[in-house]
This record gives structure tokens, C-alpha cells and sequence, in this order.
């Protein structure tokens, strides 16, 4: 009996070592649980090989099929406790000597690759290797991009020095790390990361957020020396010429707190830019008078006349606050001569794109899309004003739903046109193309829903009649294609094209011939009464025509973008070229309007990737003549441009923010 104790001991021990065989854990374990469907099972026989590895690692640490082992199960995405870091770590343990293994134990490798992938039979194992190798690095790093977990990224930093996506993992890192900076939302923050990763790709971003909360905090004191520790601590921010403007006017507060001539003097001396300058000017005028009246003497008064010979002017609510906020932009906009700069908001309600046009008196139409009220959609906002731009009538117009306005022109007796889409919900019901017409007392004459999806531009011909263009979407398409028809004075069609360009028409130019000239992208075409083509041109592939304008040298200038700069090109009637200039441009221009001066010169003005207006005079040889750019702190969009008599234009833009509103100005070029 005895022996027979000793005997089972024996077959028991016998046993227990061979499950501990790693070709045996992978027979019973691994490729068990590759074959399982259950959920259970699988974790069931890959928690058996994890227990069964570790064991056999515990007394043979370097046992590299053991190692590829836990490789395996780490990795194995439907395990419940996968664990790509450990998958990762076991393989480099495992890389350096799995291809040593006996030819028994390749045998078990073959069955596992081939259970992964059946293209993986015949294949060396050093191939299979490699291939596995790749698999576990790229599901970890996937891990690790997907979780934006600061500890993982930090692990892999610490863990896999090595690694080929050793930098892309620091640059995880470091963007986790901005985040949380910026979360945070502090300049000690914004430093503090500045500072530990020096070369992290947000530095610039961060530093640009650090100058914002440093010059925020310095407003909020509302203090000069507040602001001029930002000045003389960021330097080089590009807040520190507004800080500059904004000290401007709190040294005026306090030279206006003093009562004395000689300090407002000296401010007026130290801050001859200043945004304050007309209220100082008004202030040192009123103590000035003042003063003479207290020294009550004919010098006195000659000395203040001669200081001061223009009248007082008011104007009302509206249009003081329109001033207010024309000076507010002047702190963003470059110097230059301007006849007017206003700003118009509507109960602090949102206000975006639109148009401008210029009266035969002088008068100026503005248009741009705004709400009656807070819970409104848009409506079409319409605004007479004079020639110094104060408000004389303003009333909206619209259907409804969204209403959008894209151009608005008066005819020689000063009958509207205005033109958009109408009846659109935002990623929802796609617009019909719009249309409305007011007399000159404003006076709807027709409000027309047109057979395209948005009206780009039209022209009116003398008797009338109009030709409307932009582009249509089908229903059930989501490709867009050229849209042009020809309405009666009323605004009833009369006739509708279809042409083999479906690019979307940007512009028309009614010559005084009665011929149309167009731009729709790679396509320049010239189109009779009827709408027949009478000639065509076809740009080429990053060429992309959207305005076109007769200048006052009789030649038909188109213009647009090519490439990330500019275009322009002149033709005469029947379709010749006669110049052409292409334009780089610092940054992406979309051109929107191209303005004739009186020099023969055209402005082509548009709007640049980053929010800026750029205007660009090219004279009539193709010569590019100057160049100015305009932008304000969060941005601005041009709206439309018209001619305002000799070398003047006159601007519409929408100035981005929270609460977007719309700017006019006037000025000479």
C-alpha cells in the first residue's frame, strides 16, 4: 500500500509539471480561448494562462515562450483584463529569444498565427514575429492616443524610452498637459507649462492664452500701473499695443479727475493716439472756454475762437451709439483716411453679412442679416442712412424661416433690390433662392421665392427685367450646380439655363451692350439677352473666378483665387485678354467684390482665412498699385464693398465676437 501512496505522488507531481509546460499552457489556455465565443470562457482561459505563465516565469524568468505568452493574452482585445502596456513589455522580453525555441514549441506558434490570420501559415516564424510585433505596438499606441490619459502617456514615456512612437507619445504628453493648463486657466498655469516643456508644439498657443489671462487680469485692476507691469513684463504680447490704448485712457480719467489744463496737456502730449484724444479735445476746449469766460476778456475769447472755430454737432441715441462703437473698432483698424467709421447693432442682437450700396443723392443702403427679436430667426435688417452714415430709416423684412442677404443695389430712381435665400433651418431644410424689391420710399413692389437654393448676385437690365444667378441643390443631392434666370420687372420668370459648368455663379457684370458677363469658378462666360453663350473661357485647376466688374477704362475685369494668393484678369468685349496679374498673398483670400475707381484703377477686397478684409488696387495695366489689410481683436468679414464717388469706397463688414455686429466705412484708396 505503501508503494502504492508513493506511486500516485508520483504520477501527480508528473502531472502537475507538464500543465506547467508552456506549449501545454498555450494548447490548453490560449488557443482554447481563441476558439471560445462566450465571454466567460475566454476570460476563464486566459486568466489560466496568465496564472500559468507566471508560474513558470517564477521559476524560469527568461522563458521566452512564456513571455510571448502573456504577450498574447495582454493583448488579446476581448479579454476582460487585456492590458496592452504588459503586452508590450512581455514582448520585448520575449523578442530577443522567442525565435531560439525548439522546433515542438514552433509548432503551437504556427497553430496561434494561424488561428489569427490564415495568411500567416507558411510564413516564417521570424516573419510572424515581426508581424505580431507590429500588431501589440500599434494597439498600444492606439491605447494610449485614444485614452489621453496623462498616466498612460506618462508610462509609455517611462516605460518605452525606445519606442518609435516614442515622440508622438511626448507630444500626447505635452497636449494632455496644455489642456489641463488651459482647464485650469491661470498665467501661473500657462508659465508652469511654458516652462517644464519648453519644445512642446502648444508653447506658442500657450503663450498667446498666458498674454490674454496676463492682460485680462491687468484691465480687471482697471489701474496704469497695472498695466504698465503687463507692458513691461510681456513685451513682446501682442496685447501690449492695446494695453498701450487702454492706458491712454485711464491716464485721460485721471487728467479729467485733476481740473488741470497743464496735466490733460501733458497726457494729451504722452498719448497723442489715444482713442480718449477727441474727448480730451473736447475737454480741454470746454476748459478753455472757461477759462476765458473767467478771465472774462476780449483776449480771452479771441484765444478760444482761434483754438476752436467749429460748431457743436449732435445726433440721436442710435447714431451716438453707432460713434461709440465706430471709435472702438478704430483702436483695431490701421490709420487712414477715413470719412466715416460706424458700427450698428440691433438690441445687442447678432448681426452677419450682407451688402452696401450707394444712393444717387448720396445716401447709403445698408443690408445684413439680423432678428426682430431675441427668439426671431433672421431677417433681412434694412438701413437708410446719410452720407456721414447716421441712421435715417431702418425695417426688416423676411419669411419664415432663416433669411439670409448676400447684395443689395439701387437703380437709378432709387428702387431696392436685394437678393439671398429664404426659408432655411440649419442642417435641416436647405433655402430657396430670394428676391425682394421696394420703391423708393420702401415700398414692397414683390417678394419673390425663386427656383434656385441661394441668389450669389443679379443685375437689373434698363427695362427692368433681371437676370439672378447663384446655384441650386437638387432633392436628394448634395452636390451644388449652376443656377441662372432671367424675371420680369415683377419678378415672374421668363426663362431659366442650364449650362455644362455646375459651378456655383458668384458674379454678373451687365455691360452696357446688354451682354452678361459671368464668373462661376473655372468657368468665365459671356452670355446674350437669352441667355446664350456669345463666348466662354475655362480657368485652370486652382484658378476659381467670384466677382467680375467693367472698370472705367472699358475693360471687363474678373478676379478670384489661385492657389493660396489672387488673381485678376482683364478682357475686352468679345473675350480677348488683355492683362493678366496673379497675386501671393500672405495668407488665403477669398475675393468677394472687385470696386472700379475713378483713376481706372480697381480695389478687388476680400476675406482671408484667418478674418481679416484685404484690399488690393490693381491699376488698369495689371499693376498691383497698394494694399491694405483690416482686422479687429476676434476678427472681421467683409460684407460688400461699393463705389463712393472718385477715389472712395465705402465698407461693409461684419466684426466677429460673441455679439457679431456690422461696420461701415468710408475711405479713400
Amino acid at each position: 500500500m505503501k508503494t502504492l501512496h508513493i506511486l500516485i505522488l508520483l504520477l501527480l507531481v508528473g502531472v502537475a509539471a507538464s500543465a506547467q509546460k508552456p506549449a501545454k499552457v498555450w494548447s490548453n489556455s490560449i488557443l482554447q480561448a481563441m476558439d471560445s465565443k462566450e465571454q466567460l470562457d475566454i476570460d476563464k482561459y486566459m486568466d489560466e494562462a496568465v496564472a500559468d505563465f507566471t508560474k513558470i516565469l517564477t521559476k524560469n524568468p527568461n522563458d521566452a515562450l512564456s513571455q510571448f505568452g502573456l504577450s498574447v493574452v495582454y493583448s488579446y482585445d476581448t479579454y476582460t483584463r487585456h492590458n496592452y502596456f504588459e503586452a508590450w513589455k512581455y514582448f520585448r522580453l520575449s523578442e530577443q529569444s522567442i525565435l531560439q525555441i525548439s522546433e515542438e514549441d514552433k509548432t503551437v506558434l504556427d497553430e496561434y498565427f494561424f488561428k489569427q490570420d490564415k495568411k500567416r501559415r507558411g510564413r516564417t516564424l521570424a516573419k510572424n514575429i515581426e508581424w505580431e510585433r507590429k500588431l501589440v505596438e500599434e494597439k498600444l499606441i492606439k491605447f494610449v492616443r485614444e485614452e489621453n490619459n496623462l498616466d498612460y502617456a506618462n508610462q509609455f514615456i517611462t516605460e518605452f524610452p525606445n519606442s518609435k512612437y516614442y515622440e508622438n507619445v511626448i507630444h500626447i504628453r505635452n497636449y494632455i498637459e496644455f489642456r489641463k493648463a488651459e482647464d485650469a486657466g491661470t498665467v501661473e498655469d500657462m508659465n508652469r507649462f511654458v516652462e517644464k516643456y519648453p519644445d512642446a508644439a502648444q508653447v506658442t498657443t500657450a503663450k498667446e492664452i498666458r498674454n490674454r489671462l496676463a492682460y485680462k487680469q491687468a484691465l480687471d485692476k482697471n489701474s496704469l500701473s497695472a498695466l504698465k507691469d503687463f507692458v513691461a513684463t510681456y513685451t513682446g504680447a501682442p496685447q501690449v499695443e492695446e494695453a498701450k490704448k487702454v492706458m491712454g485712457v485711464l491716464a485721460f480719467e485721471e487728467a479729467a479727475k485733476s481740473g488741470s489744463i497743464e496735466i490733460l496737456e501733458h497726457y494729451m502730449a504722452e498719448y497723442p493716439n489715444s482713442s480718449k484724444m477727441p474727448d480730451a479735445k473736447m475737454l480741454k476746449r470746454q476748459w478753455v472756454f472757461e477759462w476765458a469766460k473767467k478771465v472774462n476778456s476780449i483776449d480771452a475769447y479771441n484765444q478760444f475762437v482761434a483754438m476752436y472755430p467749429e460748431g457743436e454737432m449732435y445726433v440721436d441715441i442710435f447714431n451716438l451709439k453707432a460713434d461709440a462703437l465706430g471709435q472702438q473698432v478704430l483702436l483695431d483698424f490701421p490709420v487712414e483716411n477715413y470719412k466715416m467709421v460706424k458700427i450698428f447693432d440691433n438690441q445687442n442682437l447678432p448681426e452677419r453679412g450682407g451688402d452696401v450700396a450707394l444712393r444717387t443723392n448720396g445716401e447709403l443702403l445698408l443690408v445684413t442679416n439680423s432678428y426682430k427679436s431675441k427668439d426671431e430667426m433672421t431677417d433681412s435688417w434694412l438701413l437708410g442712412l446719410n452720407a456721414e452714415g447716421k441712421m435715417l430709416w431702418n425695417k426688416f423684412l423676411g419669411n419664415e424661416f432663416d433669411d439670409q442677404v448676400n447684395k443689395v443695389w439701387v437703380s437709378p430712381a432709387n428702387e431696392i433690390y436685394v437678393a439671398g435665400m429664404t426659408n432655411a433651418i440649419k442642417d435641416s431644410i436647405k433655402g430657396k433662392a430670394w428676391m425682394y424689391k421696394l420703391d423708393a420710399q420702401g415700398k414692397n413692389i414683390f417678394n419673390r421665392k425663386l427656383e434656385g437654393s441661394e441668389v450669389m448676385d443679379f443685375a437689373v437690365y434698363p427695362d427692368g427685367k433681371m437676370l439672378v444667378a447663384g446655384y441650386t441643390i437638387q432633392p436628394g443631392d448634395t452636390t451644388s450646380k449652376s443656377y441662372i434666370t432671367k424675371i420680369n420687372e415683377a419678378g415672374k420668370k421668363l426663362w431659366e439655363r442650364s449650362y455644362t459648368c455646375s459651378d456655383t455663379i458668384y458674379s454678373i457684370l451687365l455691360h452696357p451692350d446688354r451682354t452678361a458677363f459671368i464668373a462661376a469658378e473655372t468657368w468665365l462666360v459671356a452670355l446674350d439677352e437669352n441667355g446664350y453663350l456669345v463666348w466662354d473661357k475655362t480657368l485652370g485647376p486652382d484658378q476659381k473666378a467670384t466677382s467680375v466688374i467693367l472698370n472705367e477704362a472699358g475693360q471687363i475685369v474678373f478676379a478670384g483665387t489661385q492657389g493660396s494668393g489672387v488673381f485678376s484678369m482683364a478682357f475686352d468685349g468679345l473675350g480677348n485678354k488683355i492683362w493678366e496679374v496673379n497675386q501671393p498673398v500672405e495668407m488665403p483670400c477669398q475675393i468677394k467684390r472687385i470696386t472700379p475707381l475713378a483713376d481706372l484703377s480697381v480695389i478687388l477686397s476680400g476675406t482671408t482665412l484667418d478674418n481679416k478684409i484685404l484690399l488690393l488696387k490693381i491699376d488698369h495695366t495689371g499693376k498691383l498699385v497698394a494694399s491694405k489689410e483690416f482686422s479687429t481683436s476676434n476678427g472681421i468679414q467683409l460684407n460688400g464693398v461699393a463705389g463712393a464717388g472718385g477715389n472712395f469706397i465705402l465698407i461693409s463688414a461684419t466684426r466677429l465676437g460673441p455679439n457679431p455686429d456690422v461696420v461701415v466705412f468710408k475711405m479713400s484708396f
